[in-house]
């Protein structure tokens, strides 16, 4: 029954560790809001779960332009009438 017990605990350590700890990205193993809303999706869950152990990285696409001051400004959409270029920007 002790052996039991403690594997028990260890388990429970292990799960733990893996939504807490931060690996070499930065980021924890496990995202608990990931697992939240894939729960239903076990293709989406392991799929993406898999892309963040190899190390991919994720990119986003921003626009940025300058403001009449001379600033860059970035946005994910450009306000109308400016010339905007178009930044892909990635994630580690």
């Amino acid at each position: 029954m002790r052996y039991f017990l403690i594997l028990i605990v260890l388990i429970l350590v292990v799960g733990t560790a893996m939504f807490t700890v931060p690996m070499e990205n930065g980021k924890p193993l496990l995202d608990w809001q990931h697992v939240e809303e894939n729960w239903q999706d076990p293709d989406k869950l392991i799929d993406e779960g898999v892309d963040g152990l190899a190390g991919k990285t994720q990119e986003t696409t921003l626009y940025r332009w300058r403001d009449p001051q001379g600033n860059w400004q970035y946005g994910q959409i450009p306000p109308p009438g400016v010339d905007a270029e178009e930044t892909t920007i990635k994630a580690r």
